[in-house]
């Protein structure tokens, strides 16, 4: 592929996603350049185009092309082909604050924010029919020692979360929870935290060092952007991640690693981290206390018909000790209180596909694409014994909306059999299954307003299938 985030591109937020570059994995790509190999592109609410393609209309365009100016990409193949980059009345604010950023970074500091508010509620079904109101801050600052005149190849990142309000993830399927966000920095406080703190280093062209303080969601979204971290794109975890993770995988967690990059993509790497979750602590208190978690992956790129995709084959094993009945970060466990021997050891083997189906040949962002994880836990130390979800995603699939994005998907979440013998005298508990859909309009520059439907058939079989409807609006600064 040709058409590559630009560095601009590859900063600004909204829409289907924040920085790459800001998260675990692609910490230190700017230094080694933009172009990328083999990446699916996703669209975003701050609206480009490609520098080489962008005319000379007037930036303060109307809704419409064939009535009022705009800027156009044009294809020189098939002669007279383009699509439309509406830019509204009301961004002049947005485009001055890009420009500022842009200027930061440019010397080496780069500070990005992201505001998320959800009304969100179980329309019928569930544990209990309720509505709430929460939001969110996300904020990003990153420095690149390259830029700031220091030394070559290292940048920090820091990744601070603020949570307020309510959610109904307890009240819908706590096994399934609805909106992953609001999971972060601590689930049901009101609360700030740096959930992320990460040095990366390169040592060669294609070769990474990194350690630090990792968010779990970031890490995910790294390698695939899709994924939203539940600000963009889908809101459920068991569509966000492959939740057959909950145990070796926590929130937030110490650690360090190498990454071998292919262009800006992670293609294989070796992660040692703490099995604690420390989103709202230091991370150095009683550290590898129960032991430590190994992670190692490797990913293979694709490139049929023009058209990206890629196959990601990981396991995580680690050495502490656990039972199926422990709490961990990304479902709630029911059961807490119910005496179970520990196992010592845990492992989750991960299978992720991703295939690009339809790609604007002048913006990589406009495409169709394709997203399936499936992952593998130890039956007698995690809840989850198997996970599998599949999403399908358009993003820019109308000219006349380049910016917004739908998606479909649905999850499966098989529980593992020693949770499920170990409740079933108090719980009749089944596997948990579940249906998304989504619709992410662009309103203008820095807003992006998401409609998204959820149900769910729960685990426990006693409660009736769950209809979660809800509304997300997402502002960056």
């Amino acid at each position: 592929m040709t058409n590559r985030l630009s560095t601009r591109a590859a900063l600004v937020l909204g829409g289907r996603g924040l920085i790459a570059s800001a998260l675990l994995l692609g910490a230190g790509s700017q230094a080694r350049g933009s172009d990328g190999v083999n990446d699916i592109q996703f669209a975003t609410s701050q609206w480009e185009a490609s520098p080489q393609a962008v005319g000379t209309a007037d930036p303060v365009s109307l809704a419409s092309c064939d009535s009022q100016p705009c800027r156009c990409c044009c294809c020189p193949d098939p002669p007279g082909y383009g699509y439309c980059i509406h830019t509204e009345l009301g961004d002049h604010l947005a485009q001055s604050l890009t420009s500022a950023t842009e200027a930061m970074a440019a010397h080496g500091v780069t500070y990005l924010g992201q505001a998320t508010q959800f009304y969100q509620g179980v329309a019928s079904g569930g544990a209990e029919q309720t509505f709430d109101y929460g939001g969110k801050i996300d904020q990003f600052l990153i420095l690149d020692s390259t830029k700031l005149g220091l030394w070559e190849g290292t940048t920090m990142t820091m990744h601070a979360e603020t949570r307020f309000g309510e959610d109904v993830n307890f009240d819908a399927v706590g096994l399934a929870p609805v909106n992953g966000a609001m999971l972060y920095p601590q689930e049901g406080e009101h609360s700030t935290a740096i959930t992320g703190l990460s040095l990366a280093q390169n040592l060669t062209e294609d070769l990474q060092a990194t350690a630090g303080k990792f968010n779990g969601f970031d890490l995910f979204y790294s390698l695939y952007p899709q994924t939203g971290r539940g600000v963009n794109g889908f809101m459920n975890v068991s569509m966000i991640i492959p939740v057959s993770v909950a145990r070796t995988v926590p929130l937030s967690f110490m650690g360090a690693g190498a990454m071998k990059m292919n262009g800006t993509q992670p293609q294989a790497g070796l992660i040692v981290f703490d099995n604690q979750s420390v989103a709202t602590t230091s991370g150095f208190d009683d550290m590898f206390n129960n032991g430590a978690n190994i992670m190692g992956f490797v990913r293979f790129f694709t490139d049929v018909a023009d058209l990206p995709g890629s196959h990601f084959f990981s396991g995580i094993w680690s050495t502490g000790e656990y039972t199926s009945l422990d709490r961990t970060d990304f479902v709630f466990v029911p059961g807490q209180g119910i005496q179970s021997t520990p196992v010592g050891g845990a492992y989750t083997l991960l299978y992720i596909y991703e295939k690009a189906l339809w790609m604007d040949g002048c913006n990589p962002k406009r495409n169709i694409s394709v997203l399936s994880m499936w992952g593998l836990a130890d039956q007698q130390t995690s809840p989850v014994g198997w996970s599998a979800n599949v999403a399908l995603q358009a993003s820019g699939f109308r000219d006349s909306r380049p910016h917004d994005a739908v998606g479909i998907g649905y999850f499966h979440t098989g529980l593992s059999n020693d949770f499920v013998n170990l409740l079933s005298p108090v719980l009749d508990l089944r596997d948990v299954d579940g249906v998304e859909l989504y619709y992410s309009a662009a309103i203008s520059q820095s807003f992006q307003l998401t409609g998204d439907l959820q149900v769910i058939e729960p685990a426990i079989a006693d409660n009736d299938t769950a209809v979660v409807v809800g509304l997300r609006g997402t502002v960056g600064f």
